[in-house]
């Protein structure tokens, strides 16, 4: 889910469901998606650009197949470059 904020740099969440393996894995997918949101080299983070709309990013994971961190990140970059 993508809303737009007004304060001008962008957040983001990731919300794994709760049958998404157990408290270690799911923390283990939260540190690293926040790690590659945090690496994006598009995201608007100076606050200051105000011109240009800044996004509110929550993202909900299901359980499935897990994936290697390669490919979680070509992954995520690509969601990532459909929204900006």
């Amino acid at each position: 889910m993508v809303v737009d904020n007004s304060l001008g740099f962008d957040r983001f969440i990731i919300i794994p469901a709760k049958h998404y393996g157990n408290a270690v894995e799911r923390n283990k997918l939260r540190r690293r998606a926040k790690e590659l949101f945090r690496l994006y080299p598009k995201r608007n983070m100076t606050g200051q650009d105000l011109s240009s709309t800044a996004h509110d990013i929550a993202l909900v994971v299901y359980p499935g197949k897990v994936s290697s961190y390669s490919l979680l990140e070509s992954d995520f970059y690509k969601l990532l470059d459909r929204i900006g």
